[in-house]
């Protein structure tokens, strides 16, 4: 019911922000940061309290019951002072709930068998996975025949449904106390979902040292922090670029999205499967270039038929992205596992903090050809993270700096020449 809830409301809230509240790109960015920042900070909170006290059902229940009344008052307020109260105060501290459903289910099913609680939390994944596939599609139909409005009290009732189902569970008495690497990596991003940490195979084809400089491990952030940043933002720009830049429908927003959740599922099944034995710095360099073509076909296509398969390559990024990016910050930092794991999360919700703000900024300012444009150069810097090994910068940045001189002195010699002409 929490996927259901989701995939009915993430894909339609950049569109009622613009159709119905009247929003700017600039000002719809804002309400998306901040329904970000919200969501983060609440997570944060929530899962350092569920710690310190073994409890984690009263603060799902909390965050499932503000989503409940955020889409609720979403029905009716239209005023953009009160959409951002109720976008901080509620939807955003309902956001939470995703990230508590996995910490509950820990708690919930204390097996020994650590086998058992990987399969538990990759079982929970496939189900979110699987509620996008058709979600967005159903949620287009309520959107036609019901409007927003119809919409989101669909939501809310999903909420609901979810909050009574929790309610019902009994929490397991005593504090677990061994919250694991596996537990922490249950926590889903804004857009990505990650597999269980496996160590890498004798047979992994890797050539990582024993333990990375911190210029290796700041590179793989800040790439994978590019990566969340762009995808966050195409969740944002895609369907108002859909409906008002091409002229499409609110249909053909559900069909790209479901399509790309039912293209991820095989392939993070594929890549999940032989992620011990790939070449992780390969396969995320070539998932960025994947993403630089992504937007520049985004920013070419002249009709809405051109884009739908063409979410089959973002499909790849996200389900590249989600297997092999957290396993290779934990090959950059073999000896802190729970640390690579947090850096990874933490570039993640970097990415969709920032992608709010900034995709309103470039709507508004390069519209909606431009933004995708932008963000294929965003993919290109972390195709280069990725790809260019640390030792190469400083030789890159020097020969910059000569070709820079170089052409500075051939301008300058050329003006000189010149000037006497213009004497004359």
């Amino acid at each position: 019911m929490l996927g259901v809830a989701m995939s009915f409301t993430a894909p339609y809230l950049s569109l009622f922000g613009v159709e119905r509240a009247g929003m700017t790109p600039l000002r719809l960015g804002i309400f998306m940061t901040l329904i970000a920042a919200s969501g983060v900070l609440a997570s944060t909170l929530a899962g350092r309290w569920s710690d310190a006290s073994g409890r984690h059902r009263p603060l799902l229940l909390a965050a499932l019951v503000a989503a409940t009344l955020g889409y609720l008052c979403l029905c009716v307020v239209r005023d953009y002072r009160l959409l951002l109260v109720i976008g901080i105060v509620f939807i955003g501290a309902g956001g939470s709930a995703i990230s508590m459903v996995f910490s509950f289910s820990r708690a919930a099913l204390p097996v020994p068998d650590p086998a058992e609680r990987v399969f538990a939390s990759a079982t929970l994944r496939t189900i979110l996975s699987a509620a996008w596939v058709f979600g967005p599609s159903v949620g287009a139909l309520v959107l036609a025949a019901a409007s927003f409005y119809g919409l989101f009290l669909f939501a809310a009732a999903s909420f609901a449904t979810c909050a009574i189902i929790v309610w019902r569970m009994r929490e397991p008495q005593g504090h677990l106390g061994d919250h694991t690497v596996e537990d922490t990596a249950s926590e889903p991003s804004a857009s990505i979902t990650v597999p269980p940490l496996t160590a890498p195979g004798e047979d992994a084809h890797e050539d990582l040292p024993e333990v990375a400089s911190a210029n290796d491990i700041s590179r793989a952030v800040a790439a994978l922090t590019l990566i969340g940043l762009a995808a966050n933002a195409t969740m944002i720009v895609l369907p108002l670029y859909i409906v008002h830049g091409l002229k499409g429908s609110h249909l053909d927003v559900s069909v790209m999205l479901g399509l790309g959740a039912l293209m991820e599922i095989p392939m993070m099944l594929a890549l999940g499967a032989k992620s011990s034995v790939l070449h992780k710095p390969n396969w995320l360099a070539a998932c960025a270039a994947v993403h630089a073509a992504y937007f520049v076909g985004m920013s070419l296509a002249g009709t809405v038929n051109v884009l739908i398969p063409m979410q089959i390559l973002n499909a790849f990024v996200v389900a590249v992205t989600s297997c092999l990016g957290m396993t290779y910050v934990q090959d950059l930092m073999p000896h802190s596992p729970g640390r690579a794991t947090a850096l990874f999360f933490n570039a993640a919700r970097v990415g969709s903090i920032l992608s709010g703000v900034l995709s309103g900024l470039l709507v508004q300012a390069f519209s909606f050809r431009g933004t995708f444009l932008i963000c294929g150069l965003l993919a290109l810097c972390a195709l280069v993270l990725f790809a260019v090994p640390g030792y190469r910068y400083p030789l890159m940045w020097r020969a910059v700096r000569r070709f820079a001189s170089v052409q500075s002195a051939k301008l300058e010699a050329k003006w000189r020449t010149r000037v006497p002409e213009r004497g004359d």
